[in-house]
């Protein structure tokens, strides 16, 4: 019996036994260049007129973030953006830069930059309010209904606390260096983020949301599996606990370095990991993956995001074949990891899409 495009993907991402396997392509970036009346229709038609089935990442959320004194002014002068946060224990300063080619603004200076910038990073979150969304996230779940899945996003800033920090707040190098020479108020910044974040998947919780990611972005190129195992698992472990208990999956988005943060990010709990990348984006093949993680944990992703671009339609679905039957008796849901290129064929979108209804998991 033919299963509809929620069905399919959830019981593919449990491990389930479903009709086929599906093809859920994700479109970061590719989907800001296409023409602007394809863009207004908006991803989830787009999705559906190639014949995949959608797997809309992050698209909603049962929370909602706002501040009580802290606020933001910018300044933009030709590429760069100059952002200055207010707190009552002082500003923080920070600056992004933007890089037509990818239509992307990169954060090229933290706005944290060293100790004396830590209490304004505490009160910046102890500021932060967690409000409920969970009667528009319910509306947007059930006007989706079965024509696809909706991951939903969890954390304040969509991700855990300690790799908010290490991407987004202090960066790699100065939070080893903090880290190292100031544990404690490492720890206790840690904490307070940790704790703006779980009450995100007590909304969650309590929700019709049936799955959730962080955009976790897991690498050791910034970050070593021991520290990752100290500050960050233990705050995915509580959250997969919480998310369980009420019937709800988690799934983490891992696109980077993660051959040596396998295992650990399956001892969190989680039911499946999304955008996992051969090289050269990742560093751990399909088949090493598949070896080393336990079969209980699900993998969404797999055709490598400059394979897509360059390989050959043809070349595609040998490698797609030959992975559908290596991923047999997992759960599976292939895709684009990550993002996809801009030049990608829609033929390659398509092509897949038929391919996959004939390859059953």
């Amino acid at each position: 019996m033919e299963m509809t495009p929620k069905r399919r993907l959830l019981a593919a991402i449990r491990g389930e036994e479903v009709d086929h396997v599906p093809f859920s392509p994700f479109l970061a970036y590719y989907f800001d260049f296409l023409p602007k009346e394809t863009q207004e229709k908006g991803q989830l038609e787009y999705l559906k007129a190639m014949g995949a089935d959608p797997l809309l990442r992050g698209f909603i959320a049962a929370y909602k973030t706002r501040r009580r004194e802290c606020s933001v002014t910018e300044k933009t002068q030709g590429n760069k953006r100059y952002i200055t946060t207010h707190t009552p224990k002082g500003e923080l300063y920070s600056v992004y830069t933007y890089v037509s080619e990818s239509n992307t603004w990169f954060l090229t200076e933290h706005p944290v930059k060293g100790i004396e910038d830590i209490p304004a990073a505490m009160a910046l979150y102890e500021d932060l309010e967690i409000v409920d969304n969970i009667a528009e996230a319910n509306r947007q779940v059930e006007a989706l209904g079965e024509d696809g899945l909706h991951i939903s996003i969890i954390g304040a800033e969509n991700k855990s606390a300690y790799q908010h920090m290490v991407e987004h707040l202090v960066g790699t190098e100065n939070l080893i260096y903090l880290t190292m020479d100031y544990p404690d108020e490492v720890r206790e910044l840690t904490e307070v983020i940790a704790a703006k974040n779980r009450k995100t998947v007590e909304y969650t919780a309590e929700s019709k949301i049936e799955a959730c990611l962080s955009w976790e972005d897991s690498s050791t190129t910034n970050l070593s599996p021991a520290l990752y195992r100290e500050y960050i698992a233990p705050e995915i472990t509580e959250w997969n606990k919480i998310l369980r208990d009420s019937g709800k999956i988690y799934i983490q988005h891992a696109c980077g370095h993660i051959k040596d943060l396998l295992l650990p990010i399956a001892g969190q709990g989680v039911t499946a990991i999304e955008s996992i990348s051969p090289p050269p984006t990742g560093n751990v093949t399909m088949e090493e993956a598949h070896r080393i993680l336990p079969s209980h944990v699900g993998l969404i992703g797999g055709i490598e995001p400059v394979q897509f671009l360059q390989d050959s339609v043809e070349n595609l679905l040998r490698y797609t074949e030959a992975l559908c039957a290596m991923m047999k008796g997992r759960g599976f849901v292939l895709a684009n990891s990550d993002s996809c290129p801009p030049g990608v064929g829609y033929e390659k979108f398509q092509k897949h899409a038929q391919y996959v209804k004939n390859i059953h998991a």
